[in-house]
């Protein structure tokens, strides 16, 4: 049995805004039986699974060790003190002793307790970190991207593999680190065939008449649908004035937000002046298993943010069959296709945005179903996993198949 110990604040029995939660539950739960997983996280249930305690957890039929160093107190609303700080300082505090066989990150700043660890340790980029150079990202990295890529400098040639979720961010690297290029690795996101997968007519029918139901939406209007955080990184202003044009020009819309975050207000203040709240809901942070069961009840996905990696809610969105108009971002282009699941903005206007949106609209028949499952059909776990593994046992000295 090969233990592997991920340190990151995350809690997969919770509900947590943002995709890195969800990778790590896909991870635990799709992993070989030769893997057990032991997760240093954070808490959404301290009753449920206590502070610096361990707990054993399952996900679906796998079972994994829980060790919350801290409570998250409200997982939808972005912290005054980063969620990075609050779950460093306890584990330099804390750190609990176990047997671990390979390290596993989401981010750079939790390796420093470990940098004495003999364990392999490798790490998953989300982003290309480049964006802290970016003043107007929601990276609080951002007020001090020298001393970021310092830190940087010390501690990402400490790893034996870097996987990045943007090829760029992989380009980057290499040149940064051209003595160790190999270790560094593009690694596309994924989506849970189990959770996210398309619905017949019948089934689609009935899961969008509940939203109708539920949400106030007119019958005949197309649902949209965004999931994520609230926040700079995707834009909402740019969305909300993309949705009004439609609106304007007597398009039967109704944009439904799923997900929370610090410019929920500001977005609920422009809704209310340009007078479309009987045409936007914001129905706040749900489960994976009801935003998969949402996304095959609407009619398509929107995202139009300023910057991404491959974005999950994309790549989810298609694995149930919806199409998808998005801003040229990340790794997009990797798998919608203009013309045939989904459109791409030409730019990053508001009117650029809304012409997509149109574009999608009119050939929304055409664009639903199968070219949009056909082009994640590869994007499993297990699939873009593999290599991990294989690294993960090579990095043992056991060099046996996946």
């Amino acid at each position: 049995m090969i233990k592997v110990t991920i340190v990151y604040p995350a809690d997969p029995l919770g509900v947590i805004p943002g995709g890195i939660d969800t990778c790590i539950r896909d991870i635990i739960r799709s992993a070989p039986d030769e893997f057990q997983y032991s997760l240093l996280g954070a808490t959404t249930d301290p009753v449920a699974r206590p502070v610096r305690t361990w707990t054993t957890c399952t996900l679906g039929n796998k079972q994994f060790n829980f060790f919350p160093l801290y409570a998250i107190e409200n997982p939808e609303i972005q912290p005054k003190i980063p969620a990075t700080v609050k779950h460093l300082l306890p584990l330099l505090l804390h750190k609990p002793k176990h047997k671990i066989d390979i390290l596993q990150f989401h981010r750079i700043e939790p390796l420093i307790p470990y940098l004495k660890s003999a364990a392999p340790k490798f790490t998953f980029i989300h982003q290309n970190m480049a964006v802290v150079e970016n003043k107007g990202s929601d990276i609080r990295w951002k007020y001090a991207p020298g001393f970021y890529f310092k830190m940087e400098d010390w501690l990402i040639p400490k790893f034996n593999a870097v996987y990045c979720v943007h090829r760029k961010g992989v380009d980057r690297y290499k040149n940064r680190y051209p003595k160790i290029e190999s270790n560094f690795d593009f690694i596309p996101t994924w989506m849970n065939p189990d959770v996210f997968f398309p619905a017949d007519d019948e089934q689609r029918g009935i899961i969008s008449n509940e939203l109708i139901n539920k949400y106030n939406i007119d019958p005949e209007a197309k649902i949209l649908l965004s999931v994520g955080r609230i926040d700079k990184q995707k834009n909402p202003h740019r969305l909300i004035i993309g949705v009004d044009r439609l609106i304007k020009e007597k398009e039967k819309i109704h944009l439904l937000m799923i997900g929370d975050g610090v410019l929920r207000e500001d977005v609920e203040r422009l809704v209310s002046k340009l007078q479309i709240s009987d045409k936007v809901t914001i129905a706040g942070v749900l489960s994976n298993d009801v935003v998969a069961k949402y996304l095959r009840g609407s009619d398509l996905l929107v995202l139009a943010s300023d910057y991404e990696g491959m974005p999950r809610c994309v790549v989810e969105a298609l694995g149930c069959g919806i199409p998808v108009a998005t801003t040229n971002v990340g790794e997009v282009k990797k798998i919608v296709m203009p013309g045939i699941n989904g459109q791409l903005a030409k730019g990053f206007e508001p009117d650029d945005f809304a012409d997509a949106l149109y574009d999608c609209l009119k050939n929304i028949d055409s664009y639903r179903g199968k070219p949009c499952v056909e082009a994640v059909k590869a994007y499993t776990p297990a699939n873009v996993l593999s290599k991990v593994y294989i690294a993960y046992r090579n990095a043992l000295g056991e060099n046996n198949p996946c």
